[in-house]
């Protein structure tokens, strides 16, 4: 079955122009806010590892900012692409940096955070709080509340409602940094297959079943095997709350589970949602095991 990888580049225009010109032909290009997305179609028997070394070295000739890969949802696939928003979500919202804000949730009740930060490529940094209310809290109960995740998250800047709070005084104190670690390895095909078969979990090549695979592997207390070690990235948020995104290469073991930075995966606030109104929590699932 074919693959479809996207590539995230950032840099300056004249670089991404250059860069434009050297990746290999039949590639689909998207323009992004700062960057661009290249989607590399990888038909059976294409080394998936190789294919992503190129394209990274490529961006890298060119100093450009290699930020990660993933699997394409087409427009055939199991939905469609996320809705980047462009402008701030201070400019969308009315909520500054360093405030916190109410989120509705289905049931009508509203979930809180703090907003830390952003950038131009769609990062979000939130600190989500455990607390829901029946109306929107003050920003008081927001800032004495318990956290919904033991480190504020890197978010998806999405369409979502994000409602100023009444008071409006900033929660958070800024410039602030927050650790996020990248694993390094991954189990291979078999180690998977295993996984399906102990744990009862099927068609983990889509992300419903991805998502089950991790939901029930932190209900066992497993974690992944193959993961060896990890890389840092680094969200530091100025004054003004814009955030930058700084990683380490180098590869640092992590014998001790409990200090573990949270893992380098944006979430998507209808994750933030769900887990908030009492659904399934994927981003605690993957944290406890990846």
């Amino acid at each position: 079955m074919s693959v479809r990888i996207e590539h995230f580049i950032y840099g300056g225009a004249a670089a991404l122009k250059r860069f434009r010109a050297t990746i290999p032909a039949g590639m689909e290009v998207s323009m992004v806010p700062g960057g661009l997305v290249v989607r590399d179609l990888l038909r059976p028997g294409r080394d998936s590892e190789a294919a992503i070394a190129r394209i990274e070295a490529l961006a890298r000739a060119q100093g450009l900012d290699y930020d990660g890969h993933g699997r394409a949802v087409d427009a055939g696939g199991a939905g469609r692409g996320l809705d980047i928003q462009p402008c701030t979500l201070t400019h969308r919202t009315g909520v500054a940096a360093g405030a916190g804000f109410a989120v509705p949730l289905p049931d009508g009740r509203f979930g809180h955070g703090v907003y830390l930060g952003g950038d131009r490529r769609g990062y979000l940094l939130l600190d989500v709080s455990a607390l829901v209310t029946d109306r929107p809290a003050g920003a008081d109960a927001v800032r004495d509340a318990p956290r919904r995740y033991r480190q504020p998250l890197l978010v998806w800047h999405t369409g979502f409602a994000a409602l100023p709070l009444a008071r409006a005084a900033p929660i958070a104190q800024l410039p602030c940094e927050v650790v996020f670690r990248s694993g390094v390895g991954w189990p291979d095909p078999e180690a998977v297959a295993r996984l399906e078969i102990r744990l009862g979990v099927r068609a983990t090549d889509t992300p419903e079943g991805w998502n089950a695979l991790l939901a029930a592997m932190a209900e066992a207390g497993e974690r992944m095997p193959g993961i060896d070690g990890a890389t840092l990235t680094t969200a530091r948020v100025g004054r003004t709350g814009a955030l930058t995104l700084s990683e380490d290469h180098t590869v640092v073991r992590l014998a001790d589970s409990a200090a573990h930075p949270m893992p380098w995966q944006p979430a998507a606030m209808d994750d933030i949602i769900t887990g908030l109104a009492g659904g399934q929590d994927i981003i605690a699932a993957r944290d406890r095991v990846t």
